[in-house]
């Protein structure tokens, strides 16, 4: 029965797995993800085996399980920062995060280079098995597994704030269907430490658990694939490409130092993103990005984002969302429009959730909109 799920897991995974390497959006965070469920698929597989003790038959997959895991953290930690950080780019440095795995390698090494029949020799042995499936090695991947998800869940809570400075959904800003998944992966792994202490010290009704509990990671697979499917935003864009030749590139520098930004280029910037907001109303889309908005202007992104930040004092989350209530108050307002729900109209203007729309409302204008409707709607009849 475990085996059969097992394997259904790793079918479900492998469809997924392609289905993300053929996406066209966000390719990185894609292919991330594809990764990690390649490696989650290998690792059920060899659990799978394990299961059937078929190791005795195919010796040289032995202890692929020791070594395989260690790439769950990586690429945890690599696939948040290619989701939740708007400027995210492959670096050599990221790299030092597979450091475990090459230690791993270099001192299994000489077991996987042995022959069929010392591994066999090595495996007809349950109780020396048993002694070093359980010792230092494992018992330290645990903790590894931990301190990674917990690492990537900083990471995550650290750039939700930086993202209201380049996106105006807020549900590109909270990326829930992560945040879901980086406290259900951590379960997962905690309750995994807990199984293996169990199995080690043969724990009355816990020790029983192993190699059940793996059918969780079943279940997160076919958790994944229902939100990258039911979800609209599943993955963050990527944002749009900083034009080759930003204009105003060789301004002087004399009042942002860092930005490059002088007096002069900072009040036309903001006059032209103020007209531009008037003119083309580009917040009436409802996941409108500040690099998107960057590029309409013809200016880096970074530029825009230090304008909107001095010469307005918001972020560009609050930048777009006032335009979008001002928007709001003129068509719901508007005696033609009395027809439509105000959550219709408020999706017209841009908001794409009830709850952001309410939230965004209340901060600004300090009521609710059915409220402020009614009221408005009274004063227009005195």
């Amino acid at each position: 029965m475990i085996t059969a799920i097992l394997l259904s897991g790793i079918i479900q995974g492998g469809f997924l797995a392609l289905m993300l390497l053929r996406k066209p959006s966000n390719q990185v965070a894609n292919r991330i993800l594809a990764a990690l469920i390649l490696v989650l698929m290998g690792h059920l597989l060899l659990v799978a085996l394990d299961v059937k003790d078929l190791f005795l038959v195919y010796p040289h997959f032995s202890r692929l399980s020791w070594l395989l895991p260690l790439l769950y953290g990586p690429l945890i930690v690599l696939l948040t920062q290619s989701i939740t950080d708007p400027d995210f780019r492959l670096r050599p440095s990221q790299g030092l995060s597979l450091l475990p795995f090459v230690v791993y390698f270099v001192i299994l090494l000489p077991y996987f280079a042995s022959s069929a029949a010392d591994k066999l020799a090595c495996l007809s042995n349950a109780h020396l098995v048993a002694q070093q499936d359980f010792g230092w090695m494992n018992t330290l991947t645990n903790y590894l597994h931990v301190g990674f998800v917990a690492g990537a869940l900083v990471t995550f809570y650290r750039n939700v704030r930086k993202r209201t400075e380049h996106f105006s959904s807020s549900e590109l800003i909270d990326v829930r269907w992560l945040k879901e998944f980086l406290w259900i992966v951590l379960s997962v792994m905690l309750f995994s430490v807990i199984t293996f202490y169990a199995r080690k010290y043969r724990i009355t009704y816990l020790s029983g658990i192993y190699p059940a509990h793996f059918l969780l990671v079943v279940v997160l697979v076919y958790w994944i694939a229902f939100k990258l499917l039911h979800e609209k935003a599943a993955l963050t864009p990527a944002p749009a490409t900083e034009p080759a030749h930003p204009a105003h590139e060789t301004e002087p520098v004399v009042k942002y130092a860092k930005s490059g930004i002088t007096d002069a280029l900072s009040d036309d910037i903001a006059q032209r993103v103020t007209t531009l907001m008037h003119s083309e109303k580009p917040y009436l889309d409802n996941n409108l990005t500040l690099a998107e908005l960057a590029a309409r202007m013809d200016i880096p992104r970074h530029q825009l984002s230090q304008v909107i930040n001095t010469a307005f004092g918001v972020n560009f989350f609050e930048f777009v969302n006032q335009y979008r209530l001002q928007e709001f108050k003129i068509q719901a307002l508007d005696p033609s429009n009395q027809h439509l729900s105000l959550l219709g109209i408020a999706l017209e203007c841009g908001f794409n959730s009830k709850a952001t729309f309410n939230q965004a409302f209340k901060k600004l204008e300090g009521t609710t909109p059915s409220d402020f409707v009614k009221k408005s709607r009274e004063n227009v009849l005195k």
